[in-house]
């Protein structure tokens, strides 16, 4: 079975994650980190995404400066689609090869924010929504990560809206309390 876990910024993604994996042995796959792959000089979307948005946002070592290329996919929608254009469709292949390496695994999980938006949701059995309310999502960034509450407002805002995702999954999962009764939930829905 093929799991797709999604939500915005902060809901707890990763804590879900890490409990099917370590709880309940999923085997686990984030759409971020290969998306961060795609960025890597040694990448085939490098290049492309260099020509894109110039070398303002190349590094003295090469590496394409994540912070800057944030700062302007938030603030251009446009630009923000153009590099979506490029990561997906590199991400959804990466997918694609860990899932024919897997096939024999009985549980697979797959996380990523964008579900719907990079076709993610096509490759899954089941989409669960992990789920908190707005204000606890802000709260939860500015202590883990150290985000400004404009900085979380800007990355909430790019997403699609919460209400709309959970229209579109299987499962909608609030956690907004403690990480035992997520991982309580989540083995219910597993049902094991």
């Amino acid at each position: 079975m093929v799991i797709g876990i999604t939500g915005g910024v902060g809901c707890g993604k990763s804590a879900a994650m890490t409990v099917l994996r370590e709880k309940f042995g999923a085997k686990t796959l984030l759409a971020d980190e290969l998306g961060h792959e795609a960025l890597q000089p040694e990448s085939e979307t490098y290049e492309e995404i260099r020509t894109l948005f110039g070398e303002s946002v190349v590094c003295a070592d090469g590496q394409l400066n994540r912070t800057l290329l944030a700062q302007i996919i938030y603030a251009d929608e446009n630009k923000r689609k153009e590099l979506d254009d490029i990561i997906h469709p590199y991400v959804m292949r990466r997918i694609r090869e860990y899932l024919e390496s897997w096939k024999e695994e009985p549980l697979v999980v797959i996380e990523t924010a964008l579900m719907f938006e990079s076709g993610c949701h096509k490759l899954c059995d089941k989409i669960w929504y992990i789920g908190v309310d707005r204000e606890q999502r802000i709260k939860r960034l500015t202590e883990s990560r150290g985000y400004t509450r404009e900085k979380t407002e800007a990355i909430m805002a790019a997403q699609m809206k919460e209400e709309d995702i959970c229209r579109r999954c299987d499962v909608c999962i609030d956690n907004s309390d403690s990480l035992e009764k997520l991982t309580n939930r989540l083995q219910e829905l597993l049902g094991i």
